[in-house]
Order: C-alpha cells, then structure tokens, then sequence
C-alpha cells in the first residue's frame, strides 16, 4: 500500500470501522467476537484496497463482516446453534432471532440501511431481507426497540451509497 494510500485507508477504519463493530456487537452479542469479524472485514477490505479502485470499499466491508456473520460454520450470537444457551431464556429479543432476521434487523433498525443496502451487504435477494425484516420487527416487543436517539447514534457513519 502506498503512503496516501495509507492514510486513506486510516481514515476510512476511523469512520466505517465504529458503524461495523456496533453492529457486529449487536450480531455476535460477544465484544471479543464483534471486534475479531470487524478485524477480519478490514483486513478484506484492505486486501481489495488497491485490487478494486471502482468497488466501493464501505460496501466491502459490510458484505465482509456480513458473509461472516452468516457463515453456518462460525458461531452465532453466544454460541447460538439452534437452541437456547445453556437451555434457558434469551439473553436479548435479538437472541430469539435466526440469523438472518437478524441481521436484517440490525442493518436497518440500528445501522440504518435500507433494504437495498442490507440486501448488498448480505449478498442476499431484497425480497429475503425484506421478508426477514418484517419476520424480525413482528417479534421484537415495542420495549427492546431502541429509543430514536440510540439508533441515531448507532448509525452516525454515512450510509451506503
């Protein structure tokens, strides 16, 4: 990587890089976890720094961060496999989820992309995300939506455009 090259790449860890740990926090439920797959969706979006001038680097990392999030072979959210941790209650409403709901619930309620973008980002068809999002919304209870503040400050990364 060249040296400006660097610098930009610096400054594009500072502004995307917080928007991605947020929301993998809130995928993994596990800070530890969160920050390795954000570490892994930099480094491939450093890898396709130079590669790819015409693809969009903050799109890169989301479908990055995504692919690992929704890889069936990595742990989910605490360990989740299909059955309760430790067979007892949820730890959050987004633990009562399947994957990919919610991940469309955290793209768009906290990281604020529309369906389009979330589609992008999870490399999957707008209809799915779409129909994984209103799945997610109808089993979230009104008490665990966050307040508009909160998702305002979740999403303070410019979207994806």
């Amino acid at each position: 990587m060249h040296r400006r090259d660097a610098r930009e790449f610096d400054l594009f860890v500072q502004t995307v890089g917080t928007q991605l740990l947020q929301a993998a926090d809130l995928l993994t439920g596990d800070r530890r976890r969160a920050e390795r797959r954000v570490e892994r969706a930099l480094a491939h979006a450093c890898v396709h720094w130079n590669r790819s001038p015409g693809q969009d680097p903050v799109r890169t990392a989301w479908r990055a961060l995504m692919a690992g999030y929704l890889d069936p072979w990595r742990p989910g959210p605490r360990g989740y496999r299909g059955e309760l941790p430790d067979g007892g209650e949820p730890f959050t409403t987004l633990d009562r989820l399947g994957r990919v709901e919610r991940a469309a619930v955290v793209l768009r309620l906290y990281a604020r992309l529309d369906e389009y973008d979330a589609a992008e980002a999870l490399g999957l068809p707008i209809e799915t995300v779409a129909l994984a999002w209103r799945r997610g919304m109808a089993r979230m209870p009104a008490a665990d939506l966050p307040a508009p503040d909160r998702a305002r400050s979740v999403a303070s990364a410019e979207p994806i455009r």
